[in-house]
């Protein structure tokens, strides 16, 4: 199994910890669900493994080499969903147009083409932006609440996409309110509290016999 290895990642803000992890071992082998209260820190720990937060003591060990993120709200320039796309040429020169086109394809875009990106859909933002990444070819995607907010449709094509490419060897690193989804499609849970990793286990096994009380009182008052 794949597993990222965090040492002595400490994050504070206005003197209030957000992170304080001295050792993790996080699975990371399919698709792996980050779990926990609102404020916990899940999308700061996201944006740490991601690289998004940087600091020199900063221990973090990965054989990822990588990574792309798609944040819970993407910005858009003021362009069509394929100039959007076209962007990523400035940091992949050899991307190429049938490459593109395939992404369009499996996000099911190709009829939104040239309709201006932030006039888009929440569901139809979220698709782009998640092909925006897949075209990055990623070993690891960390995706921040993919389907917050979302209709059933555009969630359930999400998860199916996500599940899609999970079974052709790309992992996913996800944060989730949402027990219904993780069940559906995670196979390993981190929980997280108060910024600190308080369980790792995989998913039927954490719902079915959570090993810390926190855990267990985070079940009980979501079910």
């Amino acid at each position: 199994m794949a597993n990222i290895v965090l040492k002595n990642i400490h994050l504070a803000e206005q003197g209030r910890p957000i992170l304080g992890i001295d050792q993790a071992t996080l699975p990371c082998n399919r698709i792996t669900a980050v779990i926990g209260p609102n404020g916990a820190g899940k999308t700061t720990l996201l944006k740490v493994i991601a690289g998004l937060i940087t600091d020199p003591a900063f221990d973090i060990n990965t054989s990822t080499k990588n990574i792309s993120m798609v944040l819970h709200q993407t910005p858009f320039i003021k362009m069509s969903v394929w100039g959007n796309l076209l962007l990523l040429k400035d940091a992949l020169p050899s991307l190429s147009d049938d490459q593109m086109n395939h992404a369009m394809n499996v996000f099911s875009l190709n009829h939104l083409k040239n309709q201006p990106a932030t006039l888009l859909s929440a569901g139809e933002k979220q698709r782009l932006a998640i092909a925006r990444a897949y075209l990055m070819h990623p070993e690891l995607m960390i995706l921040d609440e993919p389907t917050a907010s979302l209709d059933p449709n555009s969630t359930l094509f999400i998860e199916s996409k996500i599940t899609e490419l999970a079974n052709t060897g790309m992992r996913f690193l996800l944060a989730s309110h949402d027990f219904a989804q993780v069940k559906r499609i995670s196979d390993h849970i981190i929980f997280i509290k108060n910024g600190q990793i308080i369980e790792t286990s995989p998913t039927q096994a954490f719902f079915e016999s959570p090993s810390t009380e926190d855990a267990q009182e985070f079940i009980a008052l979501h079910l």
